[in-house]
């Protein structure tokens, strides 16, 4: 995939399913007064061609939309339905009341399959003056137009779960990732810049640890890597220390630019 399609990316979430702090815990990374220790589930807003959309939709979408002034999306795209990634869709209820249209839902068949099984009431006519999300459901595999925008899904393993990852344009969102098909690389050629996660530093047998999210890294050779889905394990400011001037961890809020 080519072009030098201009977009903003907001990176709204770098945590891990349980987010930093973690509940009950009090660890040196949890207690931190250092903001970039704060991490919501990992998601990112994008803004691109006059389109406004969002990857993934988890249980902080509410909060991390007041917080960056998300007033309307125009679809969202689902890497997988596991609940840190779906958990927030009944807030898009909000967007279809104040702006009358329903708002795109991009996904794998697994994903999208599960998602109408877990929120039924969303696909069935609303009753007793309710209101309800109102999704348009689009399956996809490889490449795909949302909004008039070319993308194309990347295959990712999670643990033993197939899931995707997106590529638009030159930037790619790789979360959840313990593995990459060989065949995946390719898809990432000419990358300017990646995300993707980065648990924590021991070894994981759902996600990459650090060394080797940072090997990950290397071999896709993206001219920038942003790491995501971070556990408390992970210090910001220390890690960061460690690690190439390229490769580094994201932090909620962040905010650049590609294309």
């Amino acid at each position: 995939m080519t072009g030098r399609l201009t977009m903003r990316v907001t990176v709204l979430g770098s945590g891990t399913s349980a987010g930093v702090p973690t509940l009950g815990c009090s660890c040196a990374v949890c207690s931190s007064s250092d903001p970039r220790n704060k991490r919501l589930r990992s998601s990112a807003y994008i803004e691109a061609a006059g389109k406004r959309f969002i990857i993934d939709c988890g249980p902080d979408f509410r909060t991390q939309a007041l917080a960056h002034g998300i007033r309307d999306l125009d679809f969202v795209l689902l890497t997988h339905e596991h609940a840190d990634h779906v958990n927030g869709l009944d807030d898009l209820r909000a967007f279809n009341m104040i702006h009358g249209h329903p708002i795109g839902f991009y996904g794998p068949a697994r994903s999208l399959s599960e998602v109408r099984r877990r929120f039924a009431y969303c696909f069935e006519p609303a009753t007793g003056g309710s209101y309800v999300p109102q999704l348009e459901m689009h399956e996809v595999d490889g490449d795909f137009e949302a909004g008039g925008i070319a993308m194309r899904t990347v295959p990712v393993i999670h643990g033993r779960l197939p899931i995707v990852g997106y590529r638009i344009g030159a930037f790619a969102w790789l979360t959840d990732v313990s593995a990459l098909p060989d065949e995946s690389y390719a898809l990432l050629e000419g990358l300017e810049v990646l995300v993707t996660s980065a648990l924590r530093r021991r070894a994981h047998p759902l996600h990459m640890s650090l060394d080797e999210a940072v090997m990950l890294a290397r071999r896709v050779g993206a001219k920038r890597t942003w790491f995501i889905h971070m556990s408390h394990d992970l210090d910001h400011e220390a890690t960061n220390r460690t690690l190439p001037p390229n490769i580094q961890l994201a932090h909620d809020g962040l905010v650049f630019e590609v294309g």
